[in-house]
């Protein structure tokens, strides 16, 4: 959690968690950040694995465990406006896994996979990042 926090997403000041929003769910591009997935399903290598960590709560409804309506929305909106104006919609699927999946269960995320991307786009969209595997 503490390397995640400090070395992956910056959010971090020492031992100190830097987590409140500065405005409210995809306002501000500060509450956000894109990166590899450092620990990919096995999937096509075709496909690109990214994770979208937030620093807002979205939220979950407690009687099925799925989004609620609106962090639905609120994320398909965002996902459509980052990724889907590079990205024909049958190359993007995003999800959010059940509490119970999460590997990280302290910082909001939720998964992007975009097949066959532009690789300047991904560069782009994620600042640089590379997937931790590739540091090593």
């Amino acid at each position: 959690m503490r390397f995640i926090l400090k070395e992956r997403l910056g959010w971090a000041d020492g031992e100190n968690a830097v987590l409140k929003p500065r405005g409210a769910p995809f306002e501000f591009d500060e509450d956000i950040r894109i990166l590899y997935n450092d620990w990919p399903y096995g999937v096509d290598t075709d496909i690109i694995h990214l994770v979208v960590w937030t620093k807002f709560e979205l939220p979950d409804d407690p009687a099925t465990g799925m989004l609620t309506a609106e962090a639905h929305q609120a994320i398909e909106q965002y996902v459509q406006r980052t990724f889907g104006s590079r990205m024909a919609a049958e190359d993007l699927v995003w999800f959010k896994n059940w509490k119970s999946l999460k590997s990280v269960q302290a910082v909001e995320h939720f998964h992007v996979m975009l097949h066959q991307p532009d690789m300047e786009f991904v560069k782009e969209i994620t600042g640089g990042d590379v997937p931790l595997i590739d540091q090593v």
